[in-house]
């Protein structure tokens, strides 16, 4: 996040190992858990695999993330 000037509470991780989501969290940053053993390392939100993620682009700019 440093390295693309973006602040970690703007960040979404995308990850599917205990380390991969405590490290995420330790950043600062939201985290999607992918897959159904996610759920047991304390991720935001967990989706079953990418398909169920929806990312729209609004006509501001921004940018909205949409799971489940």
């Amino acid at each position: 996040a440093a390295e693309l000037g973006v602040a970690p509470a703007d960040c979404i991780v995308f990850e599917d190992s205990g380390a991969g989501i405590a490290a995420g969290k330790a950043a600062g940053m939201r985290v999607v858990g992918v897959g159904a053993r996610a759920a047991v390392h304390g991720p935001d939100v967990v989706v079953a695999d990418l398909t169920q993620v929806r990312i729209e682009a609004g006509e501001d700019g921004t940018i909205r993330l949409s799971v489940g």
